[in-house]
Order: C-alpha cells, then sequence, then structure tokens
C-alpha cells in the first residue's frame, strides 16, 4: 500500500513539473498569456480591443494603434469611475419623496368621505377652585410641587400632623381626575345638522383623558365620525370656560382658556407638542386637511417597521419620548408623573402614578434631571432611542377667529348655567369651534429610493456600452477568458498537442 502511495505522489509531481515547462515553452515562443488575449479581442463582443491588439488592423500601423490603446485606456479609466461612484450611490441608497394627492372613497355604496381626528380639548384650568377649597391644604401643597424646585420639594413635611400628611398618598392623576372642569363645561358637539351624540353615542362620542395638561375632553376618541368636504360636513364644538372656577394658581398664568389639538384616534394629546391656545368669547374657525408620510426601512430610511405601538397608542417619535421619559422616572423612583393611556403594550412593566410624597422626594428631581439630559443641545445622541414612525398621520389646520357678536351673547345669557346670566358671562366664558375639511383630497408623502438596482444597471451598462462597446455577453466572456487563462496556464488544459507526453496520461495508458 505504502508503494502505491509513493508511485502516485510521484507521478503527479512529475505532471505538475511538466506542465510548467509546457508553460514556460509556451510562453518562451509567444504562445502565452499575450497570444491568448490577442485572440480574446479578435472575437470578444467589446469592439474596440482589436484595433490594439490584432495584427491584421491597420497592419504595421503602430501610431494608430498607440491611440487607440491611449483612447482605451481613458475609457477604462473614466468607466472605472462611473462604476466607483455608481457602487458608492447604490450602497449608500439615497431616498427623495415623492408627492401625491388621492381622493379617499372607502365605501363603494356610499358617498365619498373622510375621517374627522379625534379632538383633545383641555382647559387650561387643571384644577378648579372649589375642588381645593374643599381639600384645606391641598392648593398650597399643589403650588409648592407646581414650582418645580426639587430642593424645594424635598423640604415639604409629610409627616403625621402635618397639613400634608394626609395628601402624602394621593396621586396627580387622581386629583387632576377628580379636581378638573366638569361635564357641564362640554355643552354641546353638532355635526351638520345633528347632535354627535346622536350620529356616534357614548362612549364614541367623546371620553375624558388624564394627562399632564388635565383632565381634558378627547372628542370621536375611536374615529368613527366622518364627514364630507366644506360646511356640509362641518363639526361645532361649544365650551363653557367657567372662570368662576378658576384657581388662584391658574388666575396667575398670562393664558387663560383652552388647549386644542388635532390628532390621529391612535395617538394621544400628551405626546403632542403642537396645540392650539384657544380663549373664551371668540368662535374659531379651523380648516382641516389630512396628510400622510410615509418613510423607508433600513438600508434605505431609518424607520424601524418592527415598532407600531407602545404605552402611549400608536408608535411616534413622541411618544416613543414619552415612554422613554417613564421608563427613565420607573427606574428611578418606581413610579411615573401620569399612568399611560395603554401601559398594556409594554406587559413587561407595571406603570403606575407616583404619590405627592413620592413625586415630591424623587419624581421631581429625577424628571428634571433627564429633561436637561434630554433637551441638551450639545449631545448628538441621547438614551432616548427613538427612531422616525415608518407612516404618520397629520390633521393640519389652519385658524381663524372672530369676536362673539354682542348681539349673540345677549340671545346665549338666559340660557347659561350654573348661576351665570349675562351678557358679559358669555362673552369671557364662552367658546365655539366651527371644524371643517376644506378639501376631500388627501395629501401623501412617500420617502421612495432614488437609486435602486435599476438605476445602478443603467448607469454601469451605459458607460460600458458607450465608452467600450461591452454588454453582458462582454463581462460573461472576458470571466470565461480569465477562468480559462489561469488553468491553461495552470494546469495545462486545452494542450492536446502534448497531453501524451504527460507522465500521468502514460500511466493512464
Amino acid at each position: 500500500m505504502r508503494r502505491y502511495f509513493r508511485e502516485r505522489l510521484s507521478l503527479v509531481i512529475s505532471s505538475v513539473t511538466y506542465k510548467y515547462r509546457r508553460v514556460k515553452e509556451r510562453n518562451r515562443h509567444g504562445m502565452g498569456w499575450l497570444q491568448d488575449f490577442k485572440e480574446f479581442s479578435d472575437g470578444t463582443t467589446a469592439h474596440g480591443v482589436k484595433y490594439i491588439f490584432h495584427p491584421s488592423v491597420h497592419g504595421n500601423f503602430k501610431v494608430v494603434k498607440i491611440l487607440f490603446l491611449v483612447v482605451w485606456l481613458v475609457a477604462i479609466a473614466y468607466s472605472l469611475f462611473v462604476i466607483y461612484n455608481a457602487v458608492g450611490n447604490y450602497v449608500g441608497k439615497p431616498t427623495g419623496t415623492k408627492f401625491q394627492v388621492i381622493a379617499q372613497n372607502p365605501y363603494k355604496e356610499k358617498p365619498a368621505s373622510i375621517q374627522f381626528p379625534t379632538i383633545s380639548v383641555c382647559s387650561h384650568n387643571l384644577v378648579t377652585k372649589s375642588y381645593f377649597n374643599s381639600k384645606k391644604g391641598l392648593e398650597s401643597l399643589w403650588t409648592e410641587l407646581d414650582q418645580w424646585d426639587p430642593d424645594l420639594a424635598e423640604k415639604i413635611d409629610f409627616g403625621e400632623g402635618s397639613e400634608a400628611a394626609k395628601y402624602k398618598d394621593w396621586t396627580y392623576e387622581k386629583i387632576i381626575a377628580e379636581g378638573g372642569p366638569a361635564n357641564w363645561t362640554f355643552l354641546q358637539c353638532e355635526h351638520f345638522i345633528n347632535l354627535c351624540e346622536e350620529v356616534i353615542p357614548q362612549p364614541d362620542f367623546y371620553e375624558r383623558e388624564t394627562t399632564l395638561t388635565g383632565n381634558c375632553f378627547r372628542i370621536n376618541p375611536n374615529g368613527k365620525l366622518r364627514g364630507k368636504g366644506g360646511d356640509y360636513g362641518k363639526m361645532q364644538l361649544m365650551f363653557f370656560a367657567d372662570l368662576n372656577e378658576y384657581s388662584d394658581l391658574t388666575r396667575r398664568e398670562p393664558q387663560y382658556g383652552y388647549t386644542v389639538v388635532f390628532h390621529d384616534h391612535e395617538s394621544y394629546s400628551s405626546t403632542i407638542p403642537s396645540g392650539f391656545w384657544l380663549s373664551p368669547g371668540s368662535i374659531y374657525k379651523v380648516d382641516l386637511s389630512l396628510g400622510k408620510e410615509f418613510r423607508e426601512p433600513p438600508p434605505a430610511g431609518t424607520c424601524d417597521p418592527t415598532r407600531v405601538n407602545n404605552t402611549y397608542g400608536r408608535y411616534e417619535e413622541n411618544s416613543c419620548i414619552a415612554q422613554c421619559r417613564d421608563d427613565v422616572l420607573m427606574e428611578k423612583c418606581g413610579c411615573v408623573h401620569v399612568s399611560p393611556p395603554h401601559p398594556r403594550n409594554v406587559p413587561d412593566k407595571v406603570y403606575r402614578g407616583c404619590t405627592l410624597q413620592e413625586w415630591a422626594t424623587c419624581g421631581l428631581r429625577a424628571y428634571k434631571e433627564w429633561v436637561v439630559e434630554y433637551s441638551n443641545v450639545n449631545r448628538v445622541k441621547t438614551d432616548c432611542n427613538c427612531p422616525a414612525t415608518c407612516t404618520e398621520i397629520q390633521y393640519k389646520a389652519q385658524l381663524s377667529s372672530s369676536q362673539l357678536s354682542k348681539f349673540y351673547a345677549e340671545g346665549k345669557a338666559s340660557k347659561l348655567p350654573r348661576g351665570y346670566n349675562s351678557t358679559q358671562d358669555v362673552l369671557e366664558n364662552l367658546l365655539i369651534i366651527d371644524i371643517l375639511f376644506t378639501s376631500m383630497q388627501i395629501s401623501e408623502i412617500r420617502e421612495i429610493v432614488t437609486y435602486g438596482w435599476g438605476n445602478f444597471l443603467g448607469d454601469v451598462g451605459g458607460v460600458l456600452g458607450l465608452f467600450l462597446g461591452a454588454s453582458m455577453f462582454t463581462i460573461i466572456e472576458f470571466i470565461q477568458f480569465i477562468v480559462c487563462a489561469i488553468l491553461k496556464g495552470c494546469c495545462g488544459l486545452n494542450d492536446k498537442d502534448n497531453r501524451s507526453h504527460s507522465p500521468l496520461a502514460n500511466e493512464n495508458l
């Protein structure tokens, strides 16, 4: 057995040595790679190569061949430059935006309609005067906490016998929910000629939402109310500010009235920084338009398609930041300022509102530290990983306003609730909001890949075809030539004239 392997190894070594000598012999007689390339240039589909290397073209006019060689090398250099840029563009996946307008008609048997937004209306009077008056010492405690001074808050005495002791286990959301404006201050919701509750009865008509901005009215909370464009689909809301119930804390603020936010029904006003301040004594006309933005996921874009919902409903950048803030407070203090509306979307955590004592001793300082860190403009990155949402729904609003007519106020004075009975009471407290869509069209902005596979093939194929006369078949021919040349040089493939002299060939015979 050993003798057999020694003989086989000797034959292999002899065969390799023989082929190496044949390669050197072929190169010495002008039969090497240069000769093979001349043959390749004669048959390739790239038209310019044969003008340089084949002897039958231009005969012995070397000047012409040198000129063609220079042009060919310049064309190759420029083609490589274009291909390099094309590869960079394709790998970088540059994106652009595309704008289109569509008409919505989801019901074939019904006229075209458009979905009204959810409208969050939050009174600037977070806690009423009568509620504070009925809870001795609560207003002074609330005032101290409202100064947002952690050092001052930590000095509050919650010990037995103090005024703050009986409120130490109360939460912000409890006080806001119980002490916020009463339901009756939402006087009326009218949809064209019908009352909203006749079109979408409770609980789809409105609900209350406890947030940091107050116990807000969330109108059309499930997005079931639809309408047509113009006055034929108008919604009118009517609120009563109830200034007699404004607490001393609210009276010190420069603004009074309501903050109004128009948004998709799957999101919440507490995560939307853009709202409108509306003052009583006026009627506002709100012209709405519905827009949608669609962004590309990686590698072309930066949005994360896996993020759909969080503790604040639909995933958006602002809702992600709000959840990030809550997570920091949960980690440091075990509670949050006000519980998020959808905590079940994150089942591994139990969010609960801080008691006033927990907020004074831990929550306020942790919250302020997070705000300072997050709002630091010198930091490129923050601890909140909040990429853009892949689909964003926006209700854009344009407002115009007018003061309530004195004659209208005189007619309403006799119908006022809760002891209000004068024209001046109407002018100081009544707020009317007319909301309508100016158009049935929905604008869409889509982020699209502006340089894809088709653009890449077009650039590469164009430069190769224009400057080198090459095509896909040329590339295949060139790869075949390289592979065959390597195999021919190393292993002597297709060298049929001398194959019989190979030791392995003779051994097989």
